[in-house]
């Protein structure tokens, strides 16, 4: 759907598109059936004026039943906050909301994404388009008389509307241009986040494999560095590095889980295959069967064949970690913003060798804990 708004210096130009992932596999019935009781109506966005000059950007969306989460991102796809947003109940009994934005100068594309929440499969978004023309004046001479004068604004205007045209015409062709690739290329990822989502897995630690410091609660579903205790021995579990796998190892196909690490001082998350080593002090490395990212004073790194430091202001509270067992790859995301952080390539375990899910922690305050899916 397409509309268009004309001024005195601006062309608007409105462009909606409702994003609809294709899933790897197919969903069970109950999360089809949960999906279809939250999803609302496709979000409508408006450019607000004050004193002739654009003044706010409005987006609202009805239909919900709960209220949704909305978010604004500009053309580079980087998150900006609303100047409010306005909860209400319509007539059918569902929630509606109204989510304000002051534009930037610097920004001409602004994408509006309404959804229930972060585990949602189907997003609903909204892209605006914002050509700003100059302004063009023509002053006649005083000393023309009357009907030279008439003729001279008669064909002044038309020059001018012709003039117009072609440069509306061109100039939005060239936004078009412009802004396309990146509206394809932000597309794109959001169809990959949904696909990644679509692979979410139920990952539980398991406590024949929790080193004896370690406290596992909440059925497998949080943990945090503990005192020691007498355990039976087993040669799954892990007596040096305060390290846990998840119960189920995998074999084939796509993989995702998500780890709450806010405000834990000291992480080790990623995954190890099946015959790697798990007692003793050694260093974990892909070629020892190990892919891991570490989070420890305030410093963020992979343990790569050779360590990569990641960016200090980068520190994360929910960490989305994906695992493509053909294809060999296990991939580290930001859950809160689905932005990529690192992969691991070309991981290497034989073909049908089971991947654990890797977890470990020093925090004896702070839990690491896994998400529901």
């Amino acid at each position: 759907m397409s509309a268009g708004c004309a001024g005195a210096d601006r062309l608007c130009y409105f462009h909606f598109k409702v994003l609809k992932p294709s899933a790897r596999r197919d969903l069970s019935n109950r999360r089809m059936s949960e999906r279809a009781t939250v999803l609302g109506e496709q979000p409508s966005v408006f450019l607000n004026y004050s004193n002739e000059k654009p003044n706010t950007l409005e987006c609202h969306s009805g239909g919900w039943h709960n209220e949704p989460n909305v978010t604004w991102s500009n053309q580079d796809g980087y998150s900006l906050p609303s100047l409010f947003n306005i909860f209400y109940k319509d007539d059918s009994g569902g929630f509606s909301v109204k989510s304000y934005l002051s534009p930037k100068p610097d920004s001409s594309i602004y994408s509006c994404l309404v959804r229930p929440d972060v585990s949602s499969l189907q997003d609903v978004k909204s892209y605006l388009y914002v050509l700003n023309l100059e302004r063009t004046s023509i002053d006649f001479s005083s000393k023309a008389d009357g009907w030279t004068v008439a003729f001279g604004v008669l064909l002044a205007i038309i020059l001018l509307a012709a003039a117009a045209f072609i440069v509306k015409w061109k100039k939005m062709n060239d936004l078009e241009r412009t802004y396309e690739p990146k509206a394809a290329s932000h597309l794109q990822k959001e169809i990959e986040w949904r696909l990644i989502h679509s692979s979410a897995a139920d990952v539980i630690l398991d406590q024949e494999t929790a080193h004896s410091g370690l406290l596992l609660l909440d059925n497998g579903k949080r943990m945090r560095r503990g005192k020691l205790k007498d355990l039976p021995e087993n040669a799954e579990r892990f007596d040096f590095w305060s390290c846990v796998v998840g119960k189920e190892g995998f074999t084939s196909g796509s993989h995702y889980w998500v780890v709450d690490v806010t405000e834990n001082r000291s992480w080790r998350l990623g995954a190890v295959k099946g015959s790697a080593k798990r007692q003793g002090n050694f260093t974990m490395a892909p070629q020892l069967g190990y892919w891991v990212l570490v989070w420890n004073n305030d410093h963020l790194k992979a343990l790569s064949v050779q360590e990569t430091n990641l960016s200090r202001r980068l520190k994360l509270s929910s960490v989305g970690i994906y695992l493509d067992y053909e294809g060999r790859l296990l991939s580290f995301y930001n859950a809160d913003v689905g932005t990529h952080v690192y992969t691991f390539s070309n991981m290497e375990f034989t073909s049908g060798e089971k991947v654990f899910p890797l977890f470990l922690t020093l925090d004896m305050e702070k839990d690491l804990i896994l998400w529901a899916q």
